[in-house]
């Protein structure tokens, strides 16, 4: 009996007209990491998530964890193609020093008219977001001033770690427009004679948060060399 396609399958799945090489500025942000010891998403899971941009074609776009902009590098580089920028990117990062460099690759690309840099913890900037929404909900106005987040987000890229992807998902679900799409990493499955207690809680509440999630998102894993791209999207009502 052939297995059933999942929705998200294509979605999901790997782009055959795009350029599989890494952008040049993002290589060179790869080498950065390296200096500062620090790591990023897989180079899969870059491509992957470029190439899925690429197919969605939104009209705002949130990463949430850009460090230096290593994944960044790769939207910009899309996004050279005017026809598939988006109205909005925002990258937002909780440091600060992060921020600065990730303002830099911003004007490098000249997108400062459609593109921002919001330095802060995650959950902050939605606790504001909210607020916002709830005191122009009745402003007339409120359509000519610019809300901290996109209203109704298309795609949310969220890159934080272990320690703070359940709280963040949690946050972003919510933001989500009707067709909006979550993507994001799945956290290292902790081995069996793990130590880290706190690694271990975390990602048991990660499998509790996909199985929460499943009851109202469809939900897709995409195995890959170096890790595993997820992406959730709110199940149509059909």
């Amino acid at each position: 009996m052939e297995e059933e396609e999942h929705p998200l399958d294509e979605l999901l799945s790997k782009s055959e007209l795009l350029n599989r090489n890494e952008p040049e500025v993002a290589a060179n942000i790869g080498e950065q990491l390296l200096h500062m010891e620090l790591q990023s998403l897989p180079l899969s899971v870059r491509r992957r998530i470029r190439d899925v941009v690429a197919r969605v074609k939104p009209q705002n776009v949130v990463e949430v964890g850009a460090g230096i902009g290593h994944l960044s590098a790769w939207l910009y580089d899309l996004w050279q193609d005017e026809d598939l920028q988006p109205e909005r990117y925002v990258l937002v990062e909780a440091g600060g020093k992060f921020g600065v460099i990730l303002k830099r690759l911003m004007q490098r690309y000249d997108a400062g008219k459609w593109s921002d840099v919001i330095v802060g913890n995650w959950n902050d900037i939605v606790s504001t977001q909210r607020a916002w929404v709830a005191a122009n909900s009745s402003n007339p106005l409120a359509a000519t001033e610019r809300s901290p987040l996109p209203q109704s987000i298309n795609v949310c890229i969220i890159d934080v770690g272990w320690k703070n992807q359940n709280e963040c998902v949690m946050g972003a679900i919510p933001l989500l427009g009707e067709d909006g799409l979550l993507l994001t990493s799945e956290p290292e499955v902790p081995t069996e004679d793990e130590v880290d207690e706190e690694k271990v809680a975390a990602f048991n509440e990660w499998i509790m948060l996909i199985k929460m999630l499943n009851e109202t998102h469809d939900v897709g894993f995409v195995p890959m060399f170096g890790g595993t791209l997820i992406g959730i999207k709110r199940r149509s009502a059909n």
